[in-house]
């Protein structure tokens, strides 16, 4: 069991500094990267700080790295968030999840090095229980924010990034926890090890204009081809005459069936063409485009700014308020307000 813990864990100590090494060479500077970089520390920590005793480093050096490794997967997550969610920006809700199952872990870690006396025997379900939480949340906003995606590489990124992450979880809480605890820090890097080895291989193959989503996107030749002219003049009808962005969760599959086109080729057509990374911004252009000259007009004072928004194709505010934001570079309510200055 030494020898096979050895293989593993210093295989990957080198696969986790050579991973860092590709992201710095061949990323751009984002979020995405900085909070990848963090996660590979943060693993980096505890692959050298949670060994078999045979392996341990000096004791502060070992309370360093354990300390340091409660955030492993409050890393991770917000780096997948990052790096798949279109409007991530660190908010209320990940600095207080973050906060309580980091708080939670950190309990355990004190109890380890006998700051603490004791925990409650419930204390180990609820940091699972936690764990869960965060990889069921990372699993659902990554899939469901697929369809919204028009970079056909960073759509396949999402399923192989969410698979290893989720596999790796899955089997160091469950085998390393619960079912093999009494091995745990061998099982622990058994299990990440998978995730190393795939994470290294995506970033070697990785494109980096599909890292982030305020990157500038691929574009096309500068005359289009006849069948292309033909869906931008089928596209423009449908988007100016008809409206069709009116209508509350359109998707490209919907857009595509009423075009006669297939989805992959109208997102690609969007991407590369009219130069949008994700459709909803796409859509959402011609949404804020109609509610900035509603709220030009002084007849429409009256009207709430969530009824515009409705009215609009948008669900709730939140995401308007996101939207207009981030094309007009100020609120709905400050734009009607500084309406008389034009």
């Amino acid at each position: 069991m030494l020898l096979l813990d050895a293989f593993f864990r210093f295989s990957g100590v080198g696969l986790l500094l050579a991973s860092a090494v590709f992201a710095l060479r061949d990323l751009p500077r984002s979020t995405s990267l900085n909070l990848l970089l963090l996660a590979n520390f943060s693993l980096l920590c505890h692959f050298l700080g949670f060994t078999p005793v045979e392996f341990d480093l000096p004791e502060n050096i070992r309370m360093f790295l354990r300390l340091v490794d409660v955030f492993l997967l409050f890393f991770v997550w917000l780096f997948a968030l990052s790096l798949f969610k279109s409007d991530f920006r660190l908010n209320v809700f990940h600095w207080s999840f973050g906060l309580v199952i980091c708080g939670f872990m950190l309990a355990e870690r004190m109890v380890h090095f006998s700051w603490l006396n004791t925990l409650p025997s419930w204390w180990a379900v609820v940091v699972n229980s936690l764990a869960f939480a965060m990889v069921s949340h990372l699993f659902f906003v990554t899939l469901t924010g697929r369809n919204d995606d028009l970079l056909e590489k960073r759509r396949t990124s999402r399923l192989y990034v969410i698979f290893i992450i989720t596999v790796s979880a899955v089997l160091t809480i469950l085998l390393g926890s619960i079912l093999l605890s009494e091995h745990q820090p061998t099982v622990n890097v058994i299990s990440l090890w998978p995730a190393i080895v795939g994470i290294n291989f995506w970033l070697m193959k990785i494109d980096p204009q599909a890292f982030a989503f305020d990157l500038p996107s691929q574009v096309g030749g500068d005359q289009l081809s006849a069948r292309d002219l033909q869906l931008s003049e089928k596209l423009h009808s449908v988007m100016r005459k008809d409206q069709i962005y009116l209508e509350n969760n359109l998707s490209v599959d919907a857009l595509a069936k009423r075009l006669g086109v297939g989805a992959s080729r109208l997102r690609k057509f969007i991407n590369q063409e009219l130069r949008y990374n994700n459709f909803s911004s796409y859509v959402n252009s011609f949404r804020i485009a109609d509610i900035k000259t509603a709220l030009n007009l002084p007849e429409n004072d009256h009207i709430p700014i969530l009824t515009l928004a409705l009215n609009h194709g948008f669900n709730s505010l939140p995401p308007f308020n996101r939207a207009f934001k981030k094309i007009s570079g100020m609120t709905p309510s400050e734009y009607r307000k500084q309406r008389p200055n034009l």
